[in-house]
C-alpha cells in the first residue's frame, strides 16, 4: 500500500473555493491538482509557468496610465489604429 504525506497549505477560502471549482471541471480534485504541480515541479526542476515580477507588471500599468488615450470614433477608426501599432 502506498503511504501519503500530509501537507498543509494556507490560502484565502476565496482562492480555494475558485481553485476546486476549476478542477473540478477538469475531473479532478484539489489534492490532485497539487500533486500534479508538485510532480510536474520534480520532474521539470523548475515551475511550470513563468512567474512575474509584481514591480514589472505594476510599472507597466503607471506607463500605459501616463500614455495619452486614443480615441477611435467607429469601429473602423479603432481597427486603423491597431492596424497601425
Amino acid at each position: 500500500m502506498t503511504e501519503f504525506a500530509r501537507i498543509q497549505v494556507r490560502t484565502t477560502p476565496e482562492l480555494k473555493e475558485q481553485a476546486t471549482h476549476l478542477f473540478e471541471s477538469m475531473g479532478m480534485d484539489l489534492g490532485t491538482a497539487i500533486n500534479m504541480f508538485l510532480a510536474e515541479t520534480v520532474t521539470e526542476e523548475r515551475l511550470p509557468f513563468q512567474p512575474t515580477s509584481r514591480i514589472r507588471f505594476e510599472k507597466a500599468v503607471l506607463r500605459a496610465e501616463r500614455e495619452p488615450a486614443i480615441h477611435a470614433g467607429t469601429a473602423d477608426s479603432m481597427k486603423a489604429v491597431i492596424g497601425n501599432v
